[in-house]
């Protein structure tokens, strides 16, 4: 794993963006297909964004993310809350950088599809600071 990281994330913000990745299941089907996106990916990452909950009490988490065919990764990590014990080093977890890549799209789509009342109830968040909190995704993927 590289010792850079390609995009750093709070526990808070890392939070809020919990909060819609769990609201991915609402999505229906349909949206998701013609988003244009795989049926599987919103389970993977709702999956991957329950390992990095658990693991953030303990410290920081650091995600890989990896292309079998390249060997490009970008890395995302994600502070521990600032209670959290830890003696410096951060646990880690793989996963596809293709699907990886559609984590920004569907929040975005999650948020569309919810739109703003609901959002705020299901979420406790706004359109804006799902916005703010998901910044560190938008250029995770992008040409260094």
């Amino acid at each position: 794993m590289q010792s850079t990281h390609d995009a750093t994330m709070t526990a808070e913000q890392f939070s809020t963006v919990f909060q819609v990745t769990k609201e991915f299941h609402s999505i229906p089907h349909d949206v998701v297909v013609a988003a244009g996106i795989p049926a599987q990916p919103p389970a993977d990452i709702l999956e991957l964004a329950r390992r990095i909950r658990q693991s953030l009490p303990a410290g920081p988490v650091e995600v890989c993310f990896v292309s079998p065919s390249t060997a490009e990764s970008r890395t995302l990590r994600i502070s521990g809350p600032p209670a959290a014990q830890t003696d410096g080093t951060a646990s880690s977890s793989d996963f596809p950088q293709a699907t990886g890549r559609l984590w920004r799209q569907l929040i975005d789509v999650a948020v569309a599809t919810l739109g703003e009342k609901e959002l705020r109830f299901r979420t406790g968040f706004t359109q804006d600071e799902v916005a703010s909190a998901a910044a560190p995704l938008d250029h995770l993927f992008t040409t260094r």
